[in-house]
C-alpha cells in the first residue's frame, strides 16, 4: 500500500509547522490582549484574559492549519484502480446500461417476429 512505497514521516515532522504557527499567532493575540486589557504599561498587567485570549487563539488556529491541511492533502492513486466496492464504478455502469440496451433490442426484436404473422397491423407502428 502506501506505506510500501514511501517512508512515512515522523509525528513530529508532521505536527511542528502547525504547532509553531499556531503558537505565534496564539503569542501575538495574547500580548494584544494583555497590553489592551489594561490600558497602557502604567497600570498593572491582566495576566488572565492574556492566557483566556492565548488559549483560545492557539486552539482555533490549530483546528483551522490541520482542517485546511486534511482539505489539500490528495488521495493515493490506488483508491481508484482495482475492482470493488465503489471502485471503478464508471465501467461498471456502463457495461450494465449496454446489457440493459442489447436486452431491450432483443426483446424488441422478438416481438417484432412473433407479431409478424402477414396480417395488416393497424393502429401501431412499423417502425
Amino acid at each position: 500500500m502506501a506505506e510500501d512505497k514511501k517512508e512515512r514521516r515522523s509525528l513530529l515532522d508532521t505536527v511542528k509547522a502547525p504547532l509553531i504557527f499556531s503558537f505565534a499567532l496564539a503569542f501575538v493575540a495574547g500580548f494584544v490582549t494583555l497590553i489592551a486589557a489594561s490600558g497602557g504599561t502604567d497600570n498593572p498587567a491582566r495576566v488572565d484574559l492574556a492566557l483566556i485570549a492565548f488559549g483560545i487563539a492557539f486552539i482555533a488556529a490549530l483546528l483551522l492549519v490541520s482542517m485546511l491541511q486534511l482539505a489539500s492533502r490528495e488521495n493515493p492513486d490506488e483508491l481508484s484502480a482495482g475492482s470493488g466496492v465503489n471502485r471503478d464504478s464508471e465501467e461498471l455502469y456502463r457495461q450494465q446500461v449496454a446489457a440493459r440496451r442489447e436486452e431491450a433490442r432483443r426483446k424488441k426484436a422478438e416481438e417484432a417476429r412473433a407479431a409478424d404473422d402477414g396480417e395488416p397491423r393497424y393502429g401501431q407502428r412499423t417502425d
